[in-house]
Protein backbone atom coordinates (compact mmCIF):
# COMPACT_ATOMS: atom_id res chain seq x y z
CA UNK A 1 0.00 0.00 0.00
CA UNK A 2 1.03 3.64 -1.26
CA UNK A 3 0.37 6.35 1.35
CA UNK A 4 1.83 9.86 1.92
CA UNK A 5 1.03 12.17 5.51
CA UNK A 6 -1.25 15.34 5.66
CA UNK A 7 -0.18 18.74 4.45
CA UNK A 8 -2.83 20.31 4.29
CA UNK A 9 -6.65 20.69 6.09
CA UNK A 10 -8.15 17.62 4.29
CA UNK A 11 -11.80 20.00 3.81
CA UNK A 12 -8.88 22.67 1.84
CA UNK A 13 -7.79 19.95 -0.57
CA UNK A 14 -11.00 17.72 -0.82
CA UNK A 15 -13.69 20.82 -1.56
CA UNK A 16 -12.83 21.27 -5.35
CA UNK A 17 -12.30 17.77 -6.52
CA UNK A 18 -15.19 16.26 -4.40
CA UNK A 19 -17.65 18.88 -6.14
CA UNK A 20 -17.02 18.13 -8.83
CA UNK A 21 -17.42 14.00 -8.52
CA UNK A 22 -20.72 15.11 -6.48
CA UNK A 23 -21.67 17.08 -9.62
CA UNK A 24 -20.53 14.15 -11.89
CA UNK A 25 -22.66 11.68 -9.61
CA UNK A 26 -25.71 13.73 -9.05
CA UNK A 27 -26.36 14.08 -12.87
CA UNK A 28 -27.04 10.28 -12.99
CA UNK A 29 -27.42 9.31 -8.97
CA UNK A 30 -30.71 10.67 -7.70
CA UNK A 31 -30.84 10.71 -3.58
CA UNK A 32 -31.70 7.57 -2.22
CA UNK A 33 -29.86 5.90 -5.19
CA UNK A 34 -28.22 2.31 -4.37
CA UNK A 35 -24.55 1.96 -5.66
CA UNK A 36 -21.90 -0.13 -6.01
CA UNK A 37 -18.34 1.47 -6.88
CA UNK A 38 -16.13 -1.41 -8.62
CA UNK A 39 -12.54 -0.76 -5.93
CA UNK A 40 -9.77 -2.39 -7.16
CA UNK A 41 -7.48 -0.74 -4.30
CA UNK A 42 -5.61 1.48 -6.63
CA UNK A 43 -5.50 5.72 -6.15
CA UNK A 44 -8.39 6.44 -8.70
CA UNK A 45 -10.89 4.04 -7.17
CA UNK A 46 -9.64 4.81 -3.87
CA UNK A 47 -9.87 8.69 -3.86
CA UNK A 48 -13.62 7.30 -5.36
CA UNK A 49 -14.58 5.55 -2.39
CA UNK A 50 -13.31 8.58 0.02
CA UNK A 51 -15.89 10.67 -2.13
CA UNK A 52 -18.87 8.42 -1.70
CA UNK A 53 -18.11 8.29 1.88
CA UNK A 54 -18.13 11.93 2.29
CA UNK A 55 -21.14 12.54 -0.04
CA UNK A 56 -23.41 9.64 1.10
CA UNK A 57 -25.32 11.43 3.88
CA UNK A 58 -26.22 14.38 1.70
CA UNK A 59 -27.80 12.53 -0.86
CA UNK A 60 -29.09 9.26 0.91
CA UNK A 61 -26.78 7.13 -1.06
CA UNK A 62 -26.55 3.78 0.02
CA UNK A 63 -22.85 2.67 -1.00
CA UNK A 64 -21.26 -0.75 -1.33
CA UNK A 65 -18.34 -1.45 -2.97
CA UNK A 66 -17.28 -4.79 -4.68
CA UNK A 67 -13.28 -5.95 -5.24
CA UNK A 68 -12.92 -9.08 -7.50
CA UNK A 69 -9.23 -11.12 -6.78
CA UNK A 70 -8.35 -12.08 -10.28
CA UNK A 71 -5.47 -14.38 -8.38
CA UNK A 72 -2.92 -13.21 -11.10
CA UNK A 73 -0.72 -11.60 -8.88
CA UNK A 74 1.21 -13.20 -5.69
CA UNK A 75 0.07 -10.32 -3.99
CA UNK A 76 -3.75 -10.72 -4.90
CA UNK A 77 -4.88 -11.81 -1.40
CA UNK A 78 -3.10 -8.91 0.28
CA UNK A 79 -4.63 -6.31 -2.01
CA UNK A 80 -8.18 -8.00 -0.78
CA UNK A 81 -7.57 -7.46 2.28
CA UNK A 82 -6.18 -3.91 2.25
CA UNK A 83 -9.71 -3.10 0.42
CA UNK A 84 -11.59 -4.66 2.51
CA UNK A 85 -10.17 -2.93 5.54
CA UNK A 86 -10.52 0.57 3.80
CA UNK A 87 -13.79 -0.20 3.55
CA UNK A 88 -14.14 -1.15 7.70
CA UNK A 89 -12.52 2.17 8.29
CA UNK A 90 -15.35 3.94 6.20
CA UNK A 91 -17.99 1.81 7.49
CA UNK A 92 -19.14 0.99 4.18
CA UNK A 93 -19.93 -2.30 3.20
CA UNK A 94 -17.76 -4.69 1.47
CA UNK A 95 -17.95 -7.78 -0.71
CA UNK A 96 -15.27 -9.86 -2.54
CA UNK A 97 -15.46 -11.96 -5.85
CA UNK A 98 -13.07 -14.51 -6.49
CA UNK A 99 -12.74 -15.74 -10.57
CA UNK A 100 -10.91 -18.07 -12.43
CA UNK A 101 -9.30 -16.25 -15.17
CA UNK A 102 -8.10 -18.81 -18.06
CA UNK A 103 -4.87 -17.94 -19.32
CA UNK A 104 -4.97 -19.70 -22.44
CA UNK A 105 -7.64 -17.24 -23.54
CA UNK A 106 -8.12 -16.49 -27.13
CA UNK A 107 -8.69 -12.98 -26.39
CA UNK A 108 -5.52 -12.04 -24.20
CA UNK A 109 -5.30 -11.96 -20.25
CA UNK A 110 -6.09 -8.91 -19.30
CA UNK A 111 -9.59 -8.84 -22.00
CA UNK A 112 -10.32 -12.21 -20.12
CA UNK A 113 -9.68 -10.67 -16.52
CA UNK A 114 -11.79 -7.84 -17.47
CA UNK A 115 -14.76 -9.93 -18.90
CA UNK A 116 -14.96 -11.78 -16.21
CA UNK A 117 -14.50 -8.89 -13.82
CA UNK A 118 -17.39 -6.69 -15.35
CA UNK A 119 -19.65 -10.36 -15.71
CA UNK A 120 -19.38 -10.30 -11.55
CA UNK A 121 -19.52 -7.04 -10.80
CA UNK A 122 -23.03 -7.07 -12.73
CA UNK A 123 -24.44 -9.71 -11.23
CA UNK A 124 -23.66 -8.90 -7.73
CA UNK A 125 -25.45 -5.16 -8.82
CA UNK A 126 -28.49 -6.81 -9.97
CA UNK A 127 -28.44 -9.59 -7.22
CA UNK A 128 -28.32 -6.46 -4.59
CA UNK A 129 -30.60 -4.59 -6.47
CA UNK A 130 -28.07 -1.98 -7.48
CA UNK A 131 -28.78 1.19 -9.75
CA UNK A 132 -25.70 2.20 -10.40
CA UNK A 133 -22.28 0.57 -10.71
CA UNK A 134 -19.74 3.02 -10.69
CA UNK A 135 -16.04 3.02 -11.71
CA UNK A 136 -12.91 4.53 -11.27
CA UNK A 137 -11.57 5.42 -14.93
CA UNK A 138 -10.18 9.09 -14.81
CA UNK A 139 -9.07 11.43 -17.96
CA UNK A 140 -5.85 9.28 -18.66
CA UNK A 141 -7.50 6.09 -18.92
CA UNK A 142 -9.60 7.73 -22.20
CA UNK A 143 -6.92 9.47 -23.64
CA UNK A 144 -4.65 5.86 -23.37
CA UNK A 145 -7.91 4.28 -24.90
CA UNK A 146 -8.20 7.22 -28.00
CA UNK A 147 -4.56 6.56 -28.50
CA UNK A 148 -4.71 2.22 -28.60
CA UNK A 149 -7.63 2.61 -30.43
CA UNK A 150 -6.26 4.90 -33.09
CA UNK A 151 -2.41 3.07 -33.95
CA UNK A 152 -5.24 -0.16 -33.96
CA UNK A 153 -7.00 1.62 -36.94
CA UNK A 154 -9.91 1.86 -35.03
CA UNK A 155 -13.20 3.65 -36.28
CA UNK A 156 -15.22 6.80 -34.94
CA UNK A 157 -16.61 4.06 -32.39
CA UNK A 158 -13.19 3.37 -30.92
CA UNK A 159 -11.95 7.05 -30.74
CA UNK A 160 -15.21 7.52 -28.46
CA UNK A 161 -13.52 5.66 -25.74
CA UNK A 162 -15.35 4.73 -22.89
CA UNK A 163 -18.65 6.36 -22.13
CA UNK A 164 -19.05 8.48 -18.82
CA UNK A 165 -22.77 7.12 -18.66
CA UNK A 166 -24.10 3.89 -20.06
CA UNK A 167 -27.72 2.93 -19.74
CA UNK A 168 -28.72 0.01 -18.31
CA UNK A 169 -29.68 -3.23 -20.25
CA UNK A 170 -30.88 -6.44 -20.60
CA UNK A 171 -27.47 -8.06 -19.17
CA UNK A 172 -25.93 -4.55 -17.14
CA UNK A 173 -26.72 -1.99 -14.97
CA UNK A 174 -26.48 1.42 -15.11
CA UNK A 175 -22.76 2.63 -15.26
CA UNK A 176 -20.92 5.28 -14.28
CA UNK A 177 -17.71 6.68 -14.77
CA UNK A 178 -17.74 10.06 -12.41
CA UNK A 179 -13.80 10.50 -12.84
CA UNK A 180 -13.82 10.63 -16.45
CA UNK A 181 -12.78 14.50 -17.14
CA UNK A 182 -9.95 14.41 -14.29
CA UNK A 183 -6.75 13.30 -14.67
CA UNK A 184 -4.62 10.93 -12.89
CA UNK A 185 -1.70 13.75 -11.88
CA UNK A 186 -5.09 15.59 -9.89
CA UNK A 187 -5.67 12.28 -7.97
CA UNK A 188 -2.71 11.37 -7.49
CA UNK A 189 -2.44 15.04 -5.43
CA UNK A 190 -5.09 14.74 -4.13
CA UNK A 191 -4.33 11.13 -2.66
CA UNK A 192 -0.73 12.52 -1.55
CA UNK A 193 -2.01 15.30 0.28
CA UNK A 194 -4.39 13.75 2.40
CA UNK A 195 -2.80 10.84 3.25
CA UNK A 196 -5.14 8.04 1.91
CA UNK A 197 -3.74 4.50 1.21
CA UNK A 198 -3.79 2.41 -2.07
CA UNK A 199 -2.50 -0.36 -4.11
CA UNK A 200 0.50 -0.19 -6.84
CA UNK A 201 -0.66 -3.04 -9.17
CA UNK A 202 3.39 -4.30 -10.62
CA UNK A 203 1.91 -5.34 -13.72
CA UNK A 204 1.37 -1.95 -14.19
CA UNK A 205 4.93 -0.98 -14.86
CA UNK A 206 5.08 -4.02 -17.49
CA UNK A 207 5.30 -2.41 -20.70
CA UNK A 208 4.77 -5.36 -22.86
CA UNK A 209 1.13 -4.53 -22.54
CA UNK A 210 0.01 -2.02 -24.69
CA UNK A 211 -2.32 0.53 -22.47
CA UNK A 212 1.52 -0.01 -20.25
CA UNK A 213 3.55 1.13 -22.34
CA UNK A 214 1.58 4.06 -23.67
CA UNK A 215 0.97 4.97 -19.83
CA UNK A 216 4.84 5.13 -18.98
CA UNK A 217 6.40 6.27 -22.28
CA UNK A 218 3.63 7.98 -24.35
CA UNK A 219 1.78 9.75 -21.85
CA UNK A 220 4.13 11.52 -20.07
CA UNK A 221 5.89 12.91 -23.41
CA UNK A 222 2.88 14.16 -24.39
CA UNK A 223 1.95 15.55 -20.66
CA UNK A 224 5.96 17.86 -20.99
CA UNK A 225 4.42 19.47 -23.93
CA UNK A 226 1.36 19.81 -23.20
CA UNK A 227 0.59 20.08 -19.38
CA UNK A 228 -3.25 19.38 -19.94
CA UNK A 229 -2.91 16.65 -22.73
CA UNK A 230 -5.27 13.86 -20.63
CA UNK A 231 -7.91 16.06 -19.97
CA UNK A 232 -8.27 17.83 -23.30
CA UNK A 233 -7.72 14.17 -24.99
CA UNK A 234 -10.56 12.85 -22.83
CA UNK A 235 -12.82 15.92 -24.12
CA UNK A 236 -11.86 14.95 -27.51
CA UNK A 237 -13.51 11.61 -27.00
CA UNK A 238 -16.50 12.62 -25.61
CA UNK A 239 -16.99 14.96 -28.72
CA UNK A 240 -16.59 12.11 -30.73
CA UNK A 241 -19.23 9.90 -28.75
CA UNK A 242 -21.57 13.11 -29.07
CA UNK A 243 -21.01 12.64 -33.06
CA UNK A 244 -21.01 8.65 -32.67
CA UNK A 245 -24.53 8.87 -31.20
CA UNK A 246 -25.60 11.27 -34.07
CA UNK A 247 -24.27 8.25 -36.71
CA UNK A 248 -26.22 5.73 -34.17
CA UNK A 249 -29.53 7.79 -34.45
CA UNK A 250 -29.36 7.64 -37.87
CA UNK A 251 -28.85 4.49 -38.54
CA UNK A 252 -31.59 3.52 -35.89
CA UNK A 253 -34.06 6.02 -38.39
CA UNK A 254 -32.95 3.85 -41.54
CA UNK A 255 -33.42 0.61 -40.14
CA UNK A 256 -36.81 1.25 -39.23
CA UNK A 257 -37.33 2.73 -42.23
CA UNK A 258 -36.11 -0.75 -43.87
CA UNK A 259 -37.83 -3.33 -41.65
CA UNK A 260 -40.66 -6.07 -41.85
CA UNK A 261 -41.65 -7.54 -38.66
CA UNK A 262 -42.02 -11.33 -39.10
CA UNK A 263 -43.19 -14.00 -36.41
CA UNK A 264 -39.63 -14.86 -36.08
CA UNK A 265 -38.49 -11.44 -35.44
CA UNK A 266 -37.79 -8.48 -37.90
CA UNK A 267 -35.36 -8.10 -40.79
CA UNK A 268 -34.33 -5.74 -43.48
CA UNK A 269 -35.61 -4.87 -47.01
CA UNK A 270 -32.51 -5.53 -49.12
CA UNK A 271 -33.87 -3.43 -52.13
CA UNK A 272 -33.81 -0.41 -49.64
CA UNK A 273 -30.54 -1.02 -48.35
CA UNK A 274 -29.28 -0.83 -52.25
CA UNK A 275 -30.58 2.76 -52.62
CA UNK A 276 -28.72 4.08 -49.58
CA UNK A 277 -25.25 5.88 -50.72
CA UNK A 278 -21.93 3.73 -49.45
CA UNK A 279 -21.50 5.95 -46.34
CA UNK A 280 -25.18 5.11 -45.03
CA UNK A 281 -24.88 1.23 -45.89
CA UNK A 282 -21.95 1.33 -43.76
CA UNK A 283 -23.12 2.89 -40.77
CA UNK A 284 -26.28 0.61 -40.55
CA UNK A 285 -24.16 -1.90 -40.74
CA UNK A 286 -21.86 -1.19 -38.06
CA UNK A 287 -24.69 -0.13 -36.47
CA UNK A 288 -26.74 -3.22 -36.86
CA UNK A 289 -23.92 -5.08 -35.99
CA UNK A 290 -23.38 -3.87 -32.93
CA UNK A 291 -26.61 -4.17 -31.85
CA UNK A 292 -26.81 -7.71 -32.40
CA UNK A 293 -23.55 -8.41 -30.23
CA UNK A 294 -20.79 -8.39 -32.22
CA UNK A 295 -17.88 -8.44 -30.27
CA UNK A 296 -16.02 -6.31 -32.11
CA UNK A 297 -16.47 -3.65 -35.30
CA UNK A 298 -15.38 -4.88 -38.89
CA UNK A 299 -12.90 -3.35 -40.69
CA UNK A 300 -12.97 -1.30 -44.14
CA UNK A 301 -12.49 -3.74 -46.36
CA UNK A 302 -14.52 -6.48 -44.89
CA UNK A 303 -17.64 -4.17 -44.69
CA UNK A 304 -17.44 -3.13 -47.99
CA UNK A 305 -17.02 -6.33 -49.58
CA UNK A 306 -20.49 -7.50 -47.23
CA UNK A 307 -21.91 -4.31 -49.03
CA UNK A 308 -21.40 -5.33 -51.92
CA UNK A 309 -22.85 -8.97 -51.46
CA UNK A 310 -25.71 -7.24 -49.85
CA UNK A 311 -26.06 -5.21 -52.66
CA UNK A 312 -26.17 -8.14 -55.89
CA UNK A 313 -28.14 -10.49 -53.03
CA UNK A 314 -25.13 -12.78 -52.60
CA UNK A 315 -25.59 -13.65 -48.95
CA UNK A 316 -27.55 -16.81 -48.90
CA UNK A 317 -29.48 -19.10 -46.43
CA UNK A 318 -26.92 -21.66 -47.33
CA UNK A 319 -23.34 -19.44 -47.19
CA UNK A 320 -24.34 -16.76 -44.53
CA UNK A 321 -21.51 -13.84 -43.63
CA UNK A 322 -20.20 -13.88 -40.22
CA UNK A 323 -18.59 -11.75 -37.91
CA UNK A 324 -17.45 -11.61 -34.42
CA UNK A 325 -20.91 -13.36 -33.47
CA UNK A 326 -23.35 -12.60 -35.62
CA UNK A 327 -24.51 -14.22 -38.69
CA UNK A 328 -26.14 -12.38 -41.78
CA UNK A 329 -28.72 -14.11 -44.09
CA UNK A 330 -30.00 -13.21 -47.31
CA UNK A 331 -34.13 -14.53 -47.62
CA UNK A 332 -36.33 -13.15 -50.62
CA UNK A 333 -34.90 -9.87 -50.83
CA UNK A 334 -34.19 -9.65 -47.00
CA UNK A 335 -31.48 -9.46 -44.53
CA UNK A 336 -31.36 -11.15 -41.07
CA UNK A 337 -29.36 -11.41 -38.32
CA UNK A 338 -28.84 -13.29 -35.09
CA UNK A 339 -26.58 -14.62 -33.33
CA UNK A 340 -23.50 -16.78 -34.72
CA UNK A 341 -23.98 -20.12 -32.46
CA UNK A 342 -21.96 -23.10 -32.33
CA UNK A 343 -23.84 -27.00 -32.70
CA UNK A 344 -26.50 -26.87 -29.67
CA UNK A 345 -26.20 -29.48 -26.93
CA UNK A 346 -28.93 -31.32 -26.07
CA UNK A 347 -30.42 -29.97 -22.54
CA UNK A 348 -32.43 -31.26 -19.98
CA UNK A 349 -35.65 -29.68 -19.34
CA UNK A 350 -36.53 -29.45 -15.43
CA UNK A 351 -39.96 -28.19 -16.09
CA UNK A 352 -39.09 -24.11 -15.94
CA UNK A 353 -41.40 -21.75 -17.83
CA UNK A 354 -38.67 -19.92 -19.33
CA UNK A 355 -35.49 -21.60 -21.09
CA UNK A 356 -32.40 -19.92 -22.81
CA UNK A 357 -31.98 -21.34 -25.78
CA UNK A 358 -29.64 -19.71 -27.92
CA UNK A 359 -29.94 -17.88 -30.36
CA UNK A 360 -33.53 -17.00 -28.49
CA UNK A 361 -35.43 -18.33 -25.59
CA UNK A 362 -38.19 -21.00 -25.09
CA UNK A 363 -41.54 -20.13 -23.25
CA UNK A 364 -43.80 -21.92 -21.67
CA UNK A 365 -47.51 -19.84 -21.67
CA UNK A 366 -50.30 -21.01 -19.09
CA UNK A 367 -53.36 -21.85 -21.41
CA UNK A 368 -56.36 -24.37 -21.24
CA UNK A 369 -56.97 -27.02 -23.57
CA UNK A 370 -53.83 -26.85 -25.47
CA UNK A 371 -49.93 -27.50 -25.04
CA UNK A 372 -48.30 -30.13 -22.71
CA UNK A 373 -50.49 -31.89 -20.43
CA UNK A 374 -49.40 -31.05 -16.21
CA UNK A 375 -49.45 -34.68 -16.03
CA UNK A 376 -46.79 -35.17 -18.84
CA UNK A 377 -44.54 -32.95 -18.07
CA UNK A 378 -44.42 -34.26 -14.51
CA UNK A 379 -43.94 -38.01 -15.38
CA UNK A 380 -41.56 -37.80 -18.13
CA UNK A 381 -37.65 -37.37 -19.00
CA UNK A 382 -38.00 -33.78 -21.36
CA UNK A 383 -35.27 -32.37 -23.47
CA UNK A 384 -34.47 -30.05 -25.89
CA UNK A 385 -31.91 -30.16 -28.27
CA UNK A 386 -31.45 -29.55 -32.43
CA UNK A 387 -33.10 -31.36 -35.14
CA UNK A 388 -31.62 -34.39 -36.39
CA UNK A 389 -31.93 -36.44 -39.61
CA UNK A 390 -34.87 -38.28 -39.52
CA UNK A 391 -36.68 -36.04 -37.17
CA UNK A 392 -40.56 -36.61 -37.39
CA UNK A 393 -43.11 -34.83 -35.56
CA UNK A 394 -47.13 -35.05 -35.75
CA UNK A 395 -48.65 -31.50 -36.64
CA UNK A 396 -51.27 -31.58 -34.74
CA UNK A 397 -54.54 -33.88 -33.44
CA UNK A 398 -55.53 -36.34 -36.25
CA UNK A 399 -52.75 -35.34 -38.26
CA UNK A 400 -50.24 -37.48 -39.80
CA UNK A 401 -46.66 -37.34 -38.91
CA UNK A 402 -44.22 -35.42 -41.13
CA UNK A 403 -40.38 -34.27 -41.24
CA UNK A 404 -38.94 -31.42 -40.06
CA UNK A 405 -38.09 -29.51 -43.24
CA UNK A 406 -41.94 -30.08 -44.38
CA UNK A 407 -43.30 -28.11 -40.82
CA UNK A 408 -40.54 -25.79 -40.95
CA UNK A 409 -42.12 -24.80 -44.77
CA UNK A 410 -45.45 -24.87 -43.92
CA UNK A 411 -45.04 -22.76 -40.75
CA UNK A 412 -43.12 -19.85 -42.89
CA UNK A 413 -39.74 -20.57 -40.90
CA UNK A 414 -36.53 -19.37 -42.38
CA UNK A 415 -34.67 -22.23 -44.12
CA UNK A 416 -31.59 -20.85 -41.53
CA UNK A 417 -33.51 -21.35 -38.65
CA UNK A 418 -34.05 -24.44 -39.14
CA UNK A 419 -30.80 -25.99 -37.47
CA UNK A 420 -31.59 -23.12 -34.65
CA UNK A 421 -34.75 -23.90 -33.33
CA UNK A 422 -35.26 -26.11 -30.12
CA UNK A 423 -37.55 -29.84 -30.89
CA UNK A 424 -38.37 -31.12 -27.14
CA UNK A 425 -38.29 -34.52 -26.66
CA UNK A 426 -40.38 -36.52 -24.10
CA UNK A 427 -38.37 -39.90 -23.31
CA UNK A 428 -36.45 -39.26 -26.61
CA UNK A 429 -39.12 -38.94 -28.67
CA UNK A 430 -39.96 -35.03 -30.60
CA UNK A 431 -43.16 -33.91 -29.10
CA UNK A 432 -42.87 -30.52 -30.42
CA UNK A 433 -41.43 -28.12 -33.05
CA UNK A 434 -42.04 -24.44 -33.74
CA UNK A 435 -44.75 -24.50 -36.57
CA UNK A 436 -46.63 -27.17 -35.06
CA UNK A 437 -48.91 -28.19 -31.58
CA UNK A 438 -47.65 -30.72 -29.29
CA UNK A 439 -48.16 -34.68 -30.33
CA UNK A 440 -50.84 -37.13 -29.21
CA UNK A 441 -50.41 -38.12 -25.89
CA UNK A 442 -48.69 -35.35 -24.46
CA UNK A 443 -51.61 -32.69 -25.36
CA UNK A 444 -53.37 -31.33 -22.44
CA UNK A 445 -57.18 -32.20 -22.82
CA UNK A 446 -60.57 -30.01 -23.79
CA UNK A 447 -60.50 -27.31 -20.65
CA UNK A 448 -57.23 -28.48 -19.08
CA UNK A 449 -54.34 -26.75 -17.93
CA UNK A 450 -51.44 -26.83 -20.02
CA UNK A 451 -47.93 -25.22 -21.22
CA UNK A 452 -47.96 -23.89 -24.55
CA UNK A 453 -44.20 -23.65 -26.06
CA UNK A 454 -43.63 -20.39 -27.57
CA UNK A 455 -40.22 -19.85 -29.54
CA UNK A 456 -38.85 -16.48 -28.93
CA UNK A 457 -35.85 -16.37 -31.60
CA UNK A 458 -33.01 -13.61 -30.91
CA UNK A 459 -33.67 -11.72 -33.99
CA UNK A 460 -34.06 -8.13 -33.12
Amino acid sequence: MENSRNRQSPDAIALPLFSRIDAALAAHCPPGSRLLLAYSGGVDSSVLLHALAALRHTHDWRIECAHVHHGLSPHADAWADACAEQCSALDIPFVLHRVTVPTASPDGLESAARNLRYKALHAHARRRGVDVLLTGHHADDQAETLLHNMVRGAGLMGLAGMPGWREPDAERVATLRPLLAISRATLDAFARELGLSWIEDESNGNTRFARNYLRRNVMPALAARWPRAAETMAGVARRLAEAQGLLDSMADTDADALTLKTPWGRCFRLDGFAALDAARQRNLLRRLLRTHGARTAPNEGWLDEWRRQLCSAQVTAECPVAHAGVAAFCHRGMLWLMPDVSPLPEVAWHGDQVVDWAPGRLEFETVRGRGLALSAIESLRWTLRARVPGDRLQRGPARPRAGVKQIAQEAGLPPWLRDRMPILLADGRPVWMPGCEVSAPFLAGPEAPGWLPVWRPSVR
